[in-house]
């Protein structure tokens, strides 16, 4: 796959260079840089909606962004769960069978690719995905209203304790989970023929 450096890729790279900025003001402990925190998200969020809407009204698109901008997704996501991880908000091995299944199809798509072959994304991988980034917000944002003193004070200290519970967070990240596995398993079997070409040219490559 030839990398195209257009406009709305250009955005999408923008994209992945935020992340490490993002991640590094979250866990930061001042509470002014978790508030910054917050607003580069925004901005990486935003980002994911405009480079798509600039490629689809200027005719940008390309096979290179319809690959690299889910991965700019992937990446954002993915890096915000190990955040998580390290503030002891959400368990590993959750995270962990996340970013397997989005390694593991990654590397799918990749090789995919460069066999000339269609890979299909199913509507509830997306689903999956959207929710993944409605996560991030969630406890993006509470984490940013408890470091506003007016807005910590005008919702309630306890408000805020109940909207971070441990228990919402990990059903959420369980449910996250599930869908991951589910799309996973979902992701195989819409893919098989195109698995059963990659395999049986590997074991073709192989076989004296």
């Amino acid at each position: 796959m030839k990398p195209v450096f257009n406009f709305p890729n250009i955005i999408t790279a923008g994209r992945i260079l935020l992340t490490p900025l993002f991640i590094w003001l979250m866990m930061s402990k001042d509470a002014m840089q978790v508030q910054l925190s917050a607003g580069v998200f925004l901005v990486a969020a935003l980002s994911d909606w405009y480079d798509g809407w600039y490629a689809r009204r200027h005719n940008a698109m390309s096979s290179f962004g319809r690959f690299f901008d889910p991965l700019a997704d992937k990446v954002l996501v993915c890096a915000g769960f190990f955040a998580f991880v390290a503030l002891d908000l959400v368990s590993l091995w959750m995270v962990l069978v996340i970013v397997g299944r989005d390694v593991a199809v990654t590397a799918l798509r990749v090789v995919a690719d460069r066999k000339h072959q269609p890979v299909v994304t199913s509507r509830l991988a997306k689903w999956k995905t959207a929710m993944q980034m409605g996560f991030l917000w969630y406890v993006v944002g509470i984490l940013t209203l408890r470091q506003i003193e007016w807005a910590s004070s005008y919702i309630g200290g306890r408000t805020l304790d109940m909207l971070f519970s441990p228990w919402i967070i990990q059903s959420s990240m369980l449910l996250l989970t599930i869908l991951s596995l589910i799309t996973a398993a979902q992701y195989l079997i819409e893919n098989r023929h195109t698995l059963r070409i990659l395999t049986n040219g590997s074991l073709a490559r192989t076989t004296p």
